[in-house]
């Protein structure tokens, strides 16, 4: 069985969390699912600043599940402040809007998406769309290094990925 590495939901909207819980509920998820409110709130997250410099109670995510549109720093905001930081890039990003505007769409693939998903309009579609994340994201794909040994791990790493082969 493999680690039940964290997940962060990124999502104002109270409704949105409470129907995702559920989702999470009955695809019997265990992976421990964290939420952010709002953008600033999911850079300091991921960058370990502020109130969540303590890794043990805030650590690294799997997985970011990402809402475009919150208040203060939006989800793209995010995606372009995670860019500049490479040992983040690893990190799968599934956006999760009510947008189907191919700007939108664009826009998020061009600042790394792993993925791009409407919300569903009703229950069923949402499981569906949690029990794939877990058939794909939790079970077969296999978690960047930030994820299971930490940030300083993978900032080793990409030190070592950026540095040019030398050929003979």
């Amino acid at each position: 069985m493999k680690h039940l590495f964290p997940i962060l939901l990124a999502e104002d909207d109270e409704n949105d969390v409470f129907l995702l819980r559920r989702a999470f509920e009955d695809a019997e998820i265990r992976n421990p699912l964290y939420v952010a409110r709002d953008g600033q709130e999911v850079i300091d997250w991921l960058a370990g600043t502020n109130e969540f410099s303590d890794r043990s109670k805030h650590p690294v995510p799997c997985l970011l599940i990402l809402d475009l549109k919150m208040p203060g720093k939006s989800g793209m905001d995010v995606l372009e402040w995670r860019r500049r930081h490479p040992a983040l890039k690893c990190l799968p990003v599934l956006v999760f809007s009510s947008s189907a505007h191919p700007y939108d769409i664009e826009k998020a693939y061009g600042l790394g998406a792993n993925a791009f998903v409407v919300k569903p309009a009703d229950n069923e579609e949402r499981a569906r769309f949690i029990r794939n994340v877990k058939g794909f994201w939790l079970q077969f794909n296999e978690p960047p290094v930030i994820c299971s040994e930490g940030l300083s791990a993978a900032q080793k790493i990409h030190a070592k990925l950026e540095v040019s082969p030398t050929f003979l």
